[in-house]
């Protein structure tokens, strides 16, 4: 990868942007996506559920956050 110089971060944030259609944007997210599964891989619960009210989806998702945050913090140290 060449390296690139920026008199400011202005400039830095528009040379990582990609046009909509460019050729190589599909490479990119899905190496972005690689990335990402290889920095905190995901072990999400599979399958549909059904609740009885929004309160019991909204408790079964915190309880799934705290879930991952203890194992990657488990994993980290």
């Amino acid at each position: 990868m060449p390296i690139q110089k920026f008199s400011d971060l202005d400039e830095a944030r528009r040379a990582l942007w990609v046009q909509p259609g460019a050729p190589d944007l599909v490479s990119r997210i899905r190496k972005l996506w690689a990335f990402s599964a290889r920095l905190a891989p995901s072990q999400s619960p599979r399958g549909v559920r059904k609740f009885r009210s929004i309160e019991e989806a909204n408790a079964e998702r915190d309880q799934w956050i705290e879930y991952r945050v203890r194992t990657l913090r488990a994993k980290r140290g």
